[in-house]
């Protein structure tokens, strides 16, 4: 004979069911009645995303808040560190997050993305002005975020190296200035605000070594918010607001060619 559920267990099962992180991403209509888009990043990657004391600025920041007015909602930003945006998404404890991320296989594999919002070229990054490409860091140490897509490429470079991995750029930034590792890779649109943000250091930038699409990140299953956010990218693009925001932050347009 079966069991029956008292009403207050199947209460807290169900209660239980919408707690899961495998419940549903915010559609965009639930986005719309609850007015605001919720944003994760670190907001500590130089002219694209930084969170000074709460307030949130760059590229990417006045970017999503223009694709936020075209969807008729503002804006609430949350700093969450780079290998910990995923897991918002997948809690749908945030709808979207944005870091410079590079769009690759990997992530496309657990994640989604808009369409490119920009397409930037990696460079090696030292004190040291003769080290410019990634032959040049044989038996050297080369620092990388937690979660970053150079993480993964340094990692398999085929030659004697060490990989420190730092929980955040501000800290792999640090170990760079204090050479404690040789070596990082950035995005070489970086270096104006990376040498604002750390005036007195000597900081080189080699030649760009490949180029990467980034985009807004998303759940898998959020393709309302996806296609309507790719929707306001495009009218951004086809408007002289993308130009200028992108003349302002990095002194030229870096949208992905076609």
């Amino acid at each position: 004979m079966p069991t029956r559920r008292s009403p207050l267990a199947l209460t807290v099962a169900l209660l239980a069911l919408l707690a899961s992180p495998h419940a549903g991403a915010r559609t965009l209509p639930e986005i719309r009645a609850a007015g605001v888009l919720r944003v994760a990043t670190p907001g500590d990657i130089p002219s694209f995303t930084l969170d000074n004391a709460g307030q949130y600025a760059g590229f990417e920041v006045d970017l999503v808040r223009l694709l936020a007015a075209d969807l008729g909602v503002r804006v609430s930003f949350e700093t969450v560190p780079i290998d910990g945006l995923l897991t918002r998404l997948q809690e749908d404890r945030a709808d979207v997050a944005i870091s410079a991320l590079g769009i690759t296989r990997t992530r496309e594999n657990r994640t989604d993305f808009t369409a490119p919002t920009a397409c930037a070229g990696v460079s090696l990054l030292s004190l040291d002005p003769r080290l410019n490409r990634h032959t040049d860091l044989v038996g050297k140490t080369i620092g990388v975020s937690a979660g970053s897509i150079m993480q993964a490429y340094a990692q398999k470079l085929p030659f004697e190296k060490r990989v420190n991995v730092y929980a955040t750029s501000n800290d792999l930034m640090f170990a760079v200035l204090s050479r404690a590792v040789d070596a990082t890779f950035v995005y070489s649109v970086m270096e104006p605000g990376l040498k604002k943000t750390f005036p007195k250091a000597n900081i080189h930038l080699g030649p760009e070594l490949w180029s990467v699409p980034t985009g807004i990140m998303l759940r898998e299953d959020n393709d309302s918010t996806r296609l309507a956010l790719n929707a306001g990218l495009g009218r951004v693009m086809q408007g002289g607001a993308y130009a200028a925001l992108s003349q302002k932050y990095f002194g030229k347009d870096v949208r992905c060619k076609s």
